[in-house]
């Protein structure tokens, strides 16, 4: 039975092909009528990622869809969920396909996203807070004129981070211009915006990315460890055994130094790996107590969070396995390849945040020191104990000092 569904499937996800995206419901919508339970579900997701066919990359989409709004039918009580995004130079994504080779349609295709989700649920309300990140190409503008033209003012609203640094909101205190925000000032701000606003008890305050790389239709997966196990925090995750990840660029070596570095700084995040996913959610009242007095307004700002909500209520962050699409065409991090500055600026965290210890406090120092081109000479000289490994395995493997790095940074 699921082989003919799955011949109904392309063989790949095109992220601006609205027909793709319209399909995906359809499929999801049949898999429910056949298979209407989560255990049903999770099976055929672990034999199909068993098969380790890139192929089925459609049909394992929708399989994760499908026990998302499982989840959400299961929900009956009043839920409020505001979604927060950054738009910089996102003008191109914005667009149509038709209009631009790289349009994805994103804002008009996540409000259908989450009206399809939540159809017949009136118990859920739900937002989209769209974040001028300070864009010279005028996002912003853009996605307002979007709103008007396709009466979306009730599901939308457009921010401008500018505005809040000139009216001098408090949550903008560390900021003097938008220059000093890449992402993380403009989705702080998003999400404090959000967390003013009186939605009930279960408000739950998510934020993604601009692209389509993380389909919303996923949101339930999001929420349920809120809503149903208690916790304050949910990260979405691309490095769990059945996450699935579609992944055009061969950014896995730097991804790997990179999170065995900042484990050495911040360990107390365990078991979590994949900090810099788009795809976060968190209850109202955590942020309410973390999202005041930040040092990081670009982009680490997410391990930051994630330690200070770590501090605040220990054990309180969970972990989904998602599925994520990559959307490199425009990516807007790819070019600024932000890993040692991010670095730094989680060194600044460990200094701030946590008890000070020899090794941390090693690594800290040596990273502080680092310029661009010693980092570039680790990035093409990384230690084989750090490659050889995978990330989960970082948690406890450290036998890769900084000595090891200053052999590798010349």
């Amino acid at each position: 039975m699921i082989n003919r569904i799955i011949a109904l499937c392309p063989k790949f996800v095109d992220l601006t092909n609205a027909g793709h995206l319209e399909l995906i419901e359809k499929i999801v919508d049949q898999l429910l009528n056949e298979f209407n339970t989560l255990q049903k579900i999770e099976k055929i997701e672990k034999d199909l990622i068993q098969r380790n066919d890139t192929s089925l990359i459609f049909i394992l989409l929708a399989l994760k869809i499908a026990k998302s709004k499982i989840i959400i039918n299961d929900i009956n009580e009043p839920v409020t969920i505001s979604i927060v995004f950054a738009v910089y130079k996102e003008h191109n994504r914005i667009k149509k396909k038709s209009e631009h080779p790289h349009g994805e349609d994103f804002l008009r295709r996540k409000v259908s996203q989450l009206e399809w989700l939540f159809k017949d649920h009136p118990n859920f309300k739900w937002e989209l807070l769209v974040v001028d990140d300070g864009c010279p190409e005028n996002s912003g503008a853009m996605a307002q004129d979007i709103v008007e033209k396709n009466k979306l003012i009730d599901k939308v609203k457009v921010l401008f981070l500018k505005d809040a640094i000139d009216q001098n909101l408090s949550i903008t205190r560390s900021i003097s211009s938008t220059s000093d925000s890449q992402k993380g000032g403009a989705i702080i701000y998003g999400m404090w915006y959000a967390s003013q606003q009186k939605k009930g008890e279960n408000h739950i305050i998510i934020y993604t990315d601009a692209d389509l790389s993380t389909h919303l239709g996923q949101t339930g997966l999001l929420i349920e460890p809120i809503l149903k196990q208690k916790k304050s925090v949910t990260i979405g995750s691309r490095r769990e055994k059945n996450s699935i990840v579609v992944k055009k660029a061969t950014r896995n070596d730097r991804g790997k130094l990179f999170i065995y570095l900042w484990k050495r700084l911040i360990p107390n995040l365990g078991e979590i790996i994949d900090t810099q996913c788009g795809y976060k959610a968190f209850k109202n009242e955590i942020i309410i107590k973390i999202i005041d007095d930040l040092i990081e307004n670009k982009f680490a700002f997410d391990i930051e969070l994630l330690l200070k909500a770590e501090l605040v209520e220990h054990d309180t962050i969970a972990k989904v396995a998602i599925a994520w699409i990559d959307s490199e065409e425009a990516s807007t991090t790819t070019d600024l390849q932000p890993y040692l500055p991010m670095l730094k600026s989680i060194a600044k965290m460990y200094k701030k945040y946590l008890p000070l210890n020899r090794t941390s406090s090693d690594f800290a120092s040596f990273i502080s020191k680092l310029n661009e081109d010693e980092f570039n000479n680790i990035l093409n000289n990384i230690p084989e104990g750090i490659l050889k490994r995978e990330p989960y395995e970082y948690t406890e493997y450290n036998e890769i000092s900084v000595s090891d790095l200053m052999k590798c940074k010349s």
